[in-house]
Order: structure tokens, then sequence, then C-alpha cells
């Protein structure tokens, strides 16, 4: 007879097919949830990791985008705030965000890295009027814009302590000096740390030649500013006559130049 060619039992029925692991889906499963749940998170949240001098207030939004209307440092209005946080680094106790602050027309944005320890931010860039800072420590009597671009800044929200990068000041004015005729626009590269901030200072261009170096001591919220100015020859006559009194006492170097030493506060 024949053979029977009826399938084989194997072929009748194929073993079970070998089900997948999912335990590694956890851990990404959680992941996404948590995500899910911070960005839910109102922005109000933030005040629990904000430093004991730093208060914000009129929070909205969340804490992935959120806006504080107004911000409150030592006691001072620092303006408002609007950020925008990269989750990962809630993973190592940071908050890392993109942020736009203002004060008045004054305007910054950075990348920046907040911990309870303070700040670290990077492409600081932005400007405004540099009045609308009086507050925060530039004197009342000055006058002029600001064009910001620093590399690096540092601050545990009560001092500085990294600074480095570059301002361009532009339509300089005092009321206390030469009748608050315009002093031209300078550059201004900053340098230095805690305890020994410095910044480098050359005119690029206008009523006065200036060389200088300024030096900052934070803990006594002094500065001293040391170089030489000169009046240039087409200088308003203000500008003249204030340089030459400086000159009557303090002389004039080889190159005509006045040396200078101002003592400053902040």
């Amino acid at each position: 007879m024949p053979t029977s060619r009826s399938p084989s039992r194997n072929a009748k029925f194929p073993p079970p097919a070998r089900r997948r692991p999912y335990w590694p889906l956890i851990p990404i499963g959680i992941l996404i949830a948590a995500v899910a749940i911070v960005a839910a998170l109102p922005a109000s949240v933030i005040i629990r990791v904000l430093p004991r001098d730093v208060r914000a207030e009129e929070l909205s939004g969340t804490i992935w985008h959120g806006v504080a209307g107004k911000l409150v440092v030592d006691g001072l209005d620092a303006g408002a705030l609007e950020w925008r946080l990269h989750p990962l680094g809630l993973l190592h106790g940071a908050l890392d965000v993109d942020v736009h602050w203002v004060k008045l027309g004054m305007r910054i944005d950075a990348v920046a890295s907040i911990d309870r320890a303070g700040l670290t931010a990077s492409a600081v860039r932005g400007g405004g009027p540099v009045a609308d800072l009086r507050n925060l420590g530039v004197p009342r009597a000055w006058r002029g814009t600001a064009d910001i671009a620093l590399s690096k800044l540092t601050t545990d929200f009560s001092r500085i302590g990294t600074i480095v990068g570059d301002a361009k000041f532009a339509d300089v004015a005092s009321d206390e000096i030469a009748g608050g005729a315009d002093l031209g626009g300078y550059l201004v590269r900053f340098g230095g740390a805690a305890g020994g901030l410095t910044a480098m200072i050359e005119d690029t261009g206008g009523p006065l030649r200036v060389r200088a170096t300024v030096s900052i001591d934070q803990a006594r919220r002094r500065g001293l500013l040391s170089g030489t100015l000169a009046a240039r020859p087409d200088a308003p006559q203000g500008v003249q006559a204030a340089v030459d009194d400086i000159a009557r006492v303090r002389g004039r170097d080889a190159q005509g130049s006045v040396p200078v030493d101002l003592e400053f506060t902040f």
C-alpha cells in the first residue's frame, strides 16, 4: 500500500511562539509617565527649588513652560522671567532652562542651569537702556544703551561668581560729568572670579580716548577704575573742561593722557 502523506504531528501542532519579555519596557513607560506629569505641573512648583533670597511672583503656565511676572532677588525688583524647561536636568537635581528675562526695556536671553547653589548661564545675549537697571546697581546719574554678549555667568544670587564676555555701551552720559554731555561708546571685556572680578575698558569712538581696568570688590560693594583718558580735539567744551580739571590735579603722561583712579560704590 502506498505510504500515507498525512502531515506530521509537528506540522499540525507547531510549538508555541516564545513570548518576548516586556519588563524592559517598564522603565520607559515610567519615564514617559513622569515626563507627562512634570509637563502638567503648575509653574508655582518652581518656588520649591529657588534659593532663600529669590522670590517668584505672578506665576503662570507650567513648570515646563512658564512665566514669573515678578522676580525679587535679595529684596530688589529683578524684572520678569519666561522659561522653557529641559526635563532631563531634573535627573541631576537642577533646572536646565532656556530663559528670557525682561526688566523694563532691558531684555536678556540665555541658556541656564539653576540649582540650590545658584545659577550658571551661557550664551547670554541681549541689551537695552542701562537706566532700567538702576535698582540693581547702576548709578542713577548714568544713561546709555548696552549690547551684551557673555559666554559664561555664574552667581549664587547674592554675588557674581564668574563673568566672561563683552558688553558694548553706546550714547553713554552722566548728569554728574560735563553737564550730561554725550561721552561716546565703550567696550567692556569681563573676566575673573569671585573676590577678583575685573573688566577691561576701551572707547569705541567719541569725545574721550579711554584705556582702563575696573576691579570689583563684591564683599564691600566697591569698585575701582584705573587707567588713562584724554579728550579728543572735537570733544564738546564741557568734556574738554572736565578732563582739564582732572589734569590740574593728576597731571598728564607723555602721550598727553590723564591718569585716573576712580572709586565707586554699587
